[in-house]
């Protein structure tokens, strides 16, 4: 039966049973980052585009030939992630299929790719029409009430029912990526229903895997840059003290030997891998189990009636 304590065991035992193929989605990542990286820079840097360039031109090539060559990189990018996702995925939902480290590169990835852009586009447009009705509504609370301690509990009422409602949206939808690559085709409603009743369980996943890596990141941040953020308080708001503290943060940057930037290379690889492992590795070992607890009939009666995307 499916607990909080399975579902962190499988995206935990995903880092104890393919060490190897974590690490190479790792330096795969970073690899690939890494050259999309040097060819944006090249761009940003006028390699690409004559820096003798006249404004007049320089904003032109920038509004064509730039900003489509910028959006390529970036989806470039975006396509490494789903290609190791998938392969998070498959390592757990369809472990038969092999593979160097489970990566390809086929309608699996191209499907995924797909379905990635239609849910942040879809998520961005639900977010920022809730935020528009969200602040009419506290508009016409403000003209009928008057700015006064009761609007203002409302007003924070409302916006945290509207917090709420986003992360249960968020939690009910999560499995849609892990179950289309289960399934073979986009299943919206499948992917609903499967969360059905499991709210809070999942929510408690989720928020743990997050208090974790956010304890992570707050110690490596205050061992990196504990220093300044010290000087900045130390400042208590006086501009020139924070603009020195800055600008010595800055030096002690360009100034890090070679060594120690490797070794920052390699956290970053190594938050990467446990990012994979405990970000994908979760939402898999959550479909898993979950489909292990029902039929596949009931789970996907969806299908019958047609209101499968496929």
């Amino acid at each position: 039966m499916a607990s909080v304590g399975s579902i962190l065991g499988g995206a935990f035992g995903l880092l104890r049973e393919r060490p190897g193929s974590v690490a190479i989605w790792a330096v795969t990542y970073c690899v690939g980052a890494l050259a999309i990286s040097l060819v944006m820079g090249f761009v940003v840097a006028g390699t690409v585009m004559p820096i003798s360039a006249d404004p007049s031109t320089a904003m032109s090539v920038w509004a064509g030939p730039m900003f489509s060559l910028m959006l390529l990189m970036n989806l470039l990018l975006l396509f490494l992630v789903v290609v190791l996702m998938n392969a998070v995925f498959r390592v757990m939902l369809r472990p038969q299929e092999g593979g160097f480290a489970f990566m390809r590169i086929g309608m699996d990835e191209f499907r995924m790719f797909g379905l990635v852009i239609m849910v942040c586009v879809a998520a961005f447009a639900a977010i920022l029409v809730g935020e528009l009705l969200l602040l009419l509504v506290i508009t016409v609370l403000g003209f009928a009430l008057g700015t006064g301690m009761i609007t203002g509990a409302i007003s924070f009422l409302l916006f945290l029912a509207f917090v709420c409602a986003v992360v249960w949206a968020e939690v009910r939808i999560s499995l849609i990526f892990p179950l289309t690559f289960h399934r073979r085709r986009i299943s919206v409603d499948a992917a609903w229903e499967l969360t059905r009743g499991r709210f809070w369980m999942l929510f408690a996943c989720y928020f743990l895997i997050t208090l974790i890596f956010a304890v992570a990141i707050g110690i490596v941040v205050s061992f990196v840059m504990g220093d300044y953020f010290a000087a900045l308080i130390a400042a208590n708001g006086d501009q020139e003290q924070m603009r020195a503290a800055a600008e010595a943060f800055a030096a002690r940057q360009f100034a890090m030997p070679l060594v120690t930037q490797i070794l920052f290379g390699v956290v970053g690889a190594v938050f990467f891998a446990a990012g994979l492992a405990l970000g994908p590795g979760l939402l898999a070992s959550a479909t898993r189990e979950l489909l292990g607890d029902e039929s596949e009939a009931s789970v996907f009666a969806a299908e019958s009636d047609g209101s499968v995307v496929d």
